[in-house]
């Protein structure tokens, strides 16, 4: 926080534990670290994690000491990577799935089918991709140079794919 106190930043919304440690050990000390800048500096609002497996999750939330649990579990869920289970999972625990990086590999794989479905919306190829994240129950999060992408990828909520198409996308990567 010192070191972002020269931009006048003297809060977060959100701080977030990238990569866990090697073993649950290492992840609760990683984790009181943060609970303590959220209790006892009131530096930040809401904790996260990213790229944590059930097992990982639950080393954080199994700790008698633990006093928070992250709001937010940020991994790569997408048409094309979505492990059967990996909301469910969040989802007992109360977290939110956000998705980071959604439209990696996923335009450049199945580009055509999303074209396919986006046509009968009048949406592009990357909205559907980013459609089938919102519908299944995550969110995701976007970057563009581009002020029209920037819209587009915002653009998602006018519309709703079918259970068929829901299903053909799940099934493309499987």
């Amino acid at each position: 926080m010192q070191a972002m106190s020269a931009g006048n930043i003297d809060k977060l919304d959100m701080i977030m534990l990238d990569y866990p440690g090697p073993n649950d050990e290492s992840i609760r000390g990683q984790w009181r670290a943060f609970e303590e800048m959220k209790s006892r500096d009131q530096t930040v609002d809401d904790l996260a994690v990213s790229n944590f497996s059930p097992t990982q999750l639950d080393a954080i939330l199994a700790a008698p000491e633990a006093r928070y649990k992250p709001t937010c579990n940020q991994l790569p869920f997408s048409v094309a990577y979505h492990p059967n289970g990996i909301l469910e999972y969040n989802s007992e625990r109360d977290i939110f799935v956000q998705s980071w990086s959604p439209l990696s590999k996923v335009l450049r794989r199945y580009g055509p089918q999303l074209e396919t479905i986006g046509k009968k919306y009048g949406k592009s190829a990357a909205q559907v991709g980013l459609r089938f994240i919102v519908q299944s129950g995550a969110g995701f999060c976007t970057q563009s140079s581009s002020k029209s992408h920037f819209v587009e990828d915002l653009n998602v909520f006018d519309f709703k794919l079918t259970d068929e198409e829901m299903t053909t996308l799940y099934t493309l990567a499987a």
